[in-house]
């Protein structure tokens, strides 16, 4: 094995991947490791050390080396989205299925110690050493995590593509693809990333294997076509199993489609409904922005050692060279869900865009870790530039918007009726879709309302988001998920009693008062999720309210981790019914801790009464 040299100052460095070699003077940067054997050759083009390895994903044969160069004094880069794969592979192995296993994704290939990484990779992030800036492409496909990574070297665009394709337009393994038990998920990511390297225009791309790809635009439109053969077979579910449409549906990005005039939606094939407004001079609003397909909501069984959701650019193309928009100025999201508010932090990084929330919205997406209890809370940090009240009005480039407090599919959502093109229209997030439940002598499609006890469920929900549909009367609803929905009065009507006869099956089938044992949610501990020094104390808020149709009094106290204490019981409070209330407790770290999460409880009492430690928080200690 040799160093071949690319240009004046890249070299190449066959091993059980090809690792790449960017010299800087007498330092340098490698692109993935292999068995760490490039170390022995590096003297040879007079480098005296390597500063970084910058990995493209965390499969064995690109960075089991790893190890032997970081103890040389190398600092290492990972994919953000597979830290974990490096940081803390010994606590996947453990927690990893070995019977019953259908968890197909290609994890299994990950090193078996622990690896401390120096730094992410972030999507759409640029990584700077020396003279070079290495931007973050998602490259999505051979693995959840992977990355590409794009700079200027010696006078050329170029870009290190990892294992998303080799030369000739092919796949470098196509077991890869299989993400779940029985699909061929990874050939609709794949599909995404070839694309947006395609949009690069590199002049030359550099695998993990097999030679440079010289003609990039050439090959990439060779694997292109076989993909789409691939997917032309049928019932690989190359877009998922779940997503209810077939292989060649969501393969591509789908087309925005004219609601009215002013009002434009990416057809019912994205994941998640997101919808634009057209100022029709190059400026857009958007209502919600989330996943592309299906297929990136990673979220059942199969999808084990995926441990955040990850976002990839979507349709901004389109809006651009279609509709000749140049400023996406507003995004305002219509609750809290991740597969419904993951892309703004990626609008507000690149657009400069401003997202404006309903208060109980905006309290849950600014600080995730605090709410993380709550189900499918985006992992990172969503700035609210402006936060409404209930029943508050707004107004953007003429467009006149009323945002109502709509606790149905979650607690935490917002309806957000609109006047557009003379039309009523409703952007109702979660809470209603179009369903035959082919019972009670329906036989036809009405409007319902999903249930999910874990999002903080209570029977006042559903009554209230059905009031408020009854008061505002739209023409049009704007569903987040599924075809739109045109609206009168007798759908109206038929969705009010839906939900009484919801609520009344729900009030008959547990004991009063119903809400009690119906609301998961009526304590709850925040923050969830901590990291903390040593020595150092946190506060802890545990939110109550009261669901026994009577007056109560209602105190707590701290089940601390092992080695951590607590500053005694909070003060009880008495609320009347329906009321809620706070109770503070305080923490404090120990003053020497593994670097570890721990569970840390609260007992509640009602009444003097315990309740058990219902409420619990995670904290991980960290080092000094």
């Amino acid at each position: 094995m040799t160093l071949i040299q690319r240009s004046e100052h890249l070299w190449e460095f066959r091993d059980t991947c090809n690792v790449y070699v960017l010299k800087s003077g007498t330092k340098c940067v490698l692109i993935d490791t292999g068995s760490g054997a490039v170390l022995q050759h590096l003297a040879s083009i007079g480098i005296e050390r390597v500063d970084w390895v910058l990995h493209t994903h965390h499969h064995r044969d690109q960075c089991w080396g790893t190890p032997t160069v970081k103890k040389a004094g190398a600092r290492i880069a990972v994919p953000e989205y597979e830290r974990h794969l490096f940081e803390n592979p010994e606590a996947f192995w453990q927690a990893r299925r070995i019977y019953d296993n259908y968890g197909n994704s290609n994890t299994f290939f990950s090193l078996g110690e622990n690896l401390p990484v120096d730094a992410v990779l972030e999507d759409y992030g640029t990584f700077i050493w020396e003279e070079y800036g290495f931007r973050v492409l998602p490259a999505k496909g051979h693995t959840f995590g992977m990355v590409g990574l794009i700079t200027k070297v010696d006078g050329r665009k170029i870009a290190f593509t990892g294992d998303l394709m080799t030369r000739g337009g092919r796949l470098y393994q196509l077991h890869a693809m299989e993400y779940g038990y029985g699909d061929l998920l990874g050939v609709e990511f794949t599909m995404q990333s070839i694309l947006a390297l395609k949009r690069e225009n590199v002049e030359c791309a550099y695998p993990s294997h097999g030679a440079p790809i010289t003609e990039v635009a050439d090959d990439v439109g060779r694997l292109e076509s076989r993909l789409e053969s691939l997917a032309k077979i049928g019932r690989l579910f190359t877009s998922g199993r779940n997503s209810g449409f077939n292989d060649q549906q969501t393969l591509r990005e789908s087309k925005l489609q004219r609601i009215t005039e002013h009002l434009l939606w990416a057809g019912p094939y994205t994941c998640s409904n997101f919808y634009i407004v057209l100022s029709g001079s190059g400026h857009a609003m958007m209502i919600d922005y989330g996943f592309a397909s299906a297929g990136h909501l990673h979220a059942g069984p199969d999808h084990d050692g995926m441990q955040a959701l990850r976002f990839i650019a979507h349709h901004l193309d389109q809006l651009r060279d279609d509709y000749g928009v140049r400023e996406i100025e507003l995004v305002v999201p219509t609750h809290i869900h991740d597969d419904h508010v993951c892309g703004i932090p990626f609008l507000q990084r690149h657009f400069g865009t401003q997202c404006w929330a309903l208060d109980c919205v905006a309290g849950v997406i600014a600080d995730p870790a605090a709410w993380a209890s709550t189900p499918c809370c985006f992992h990172k940090p969503i700035e609210v530039q402006r936060t409404l009240r209930d029943g508050e009005t707004f107004r953007w480039r003429g467009f006149d918007f009323e945002a109502h407090y709509a606790p149905g599919q979650t607690e935490y959502h917002a309806i957000i009726l609109a006047v557009i093109d003379g039309k009523r229209i409703v952007f109702g997030g979660d809470n209603l879709f179009l369903f035959n439940p082919e019972s009670e002598g329906i036989e036809q499609d009405i409007v319902v309302q999903s249930t999910v006890m874990r999002n903080s469920f209570q029977l006042e929900m559903h009554r209230r988001c059905a009031q408020l549909i009854q008061a505002i009367k739209p023409d049009l609803v704007c569903p987040g998920h599924g075809e739109l929905i045109v609206m009168d009065q007798s759908r109206i009507d038929g969705y009010t009693d839906y939900i009484e006869r919801k609520e009344a099956a729900f009030r008959g089938i547990v004991n009063s008062p119903p809400d009690h044992f119906i609301d998961l949610f009526w304590a709850r501990m925040l923050p969830y999720f901590a990291e903390v020094r040593p020595n150092s104390t946190v506060t802890y808020t545990v939110k109550v309210r009261n669901n026994l149709e009577r007056t109560a009094t209602y105190s707590a106290r701290l089940l601390p981790a092992f080695g951590w204490a607590s500053h005694g019981e909070a003060d009880g409070i008495t609320l009347e019914p329906s009321q809620h209330g706070e109770l503070v407790l305080v923490a404090v770290a120990p003053s020497q801790a593994e670097p570890r999460r721990r569970l840390i409880t609260a007992e509640v009492f009602i009444d003097g009464r315990s309740q058990g430690p219902i409420c619990e928080a995670l904290v991980s200690t960290l080092g000094d």
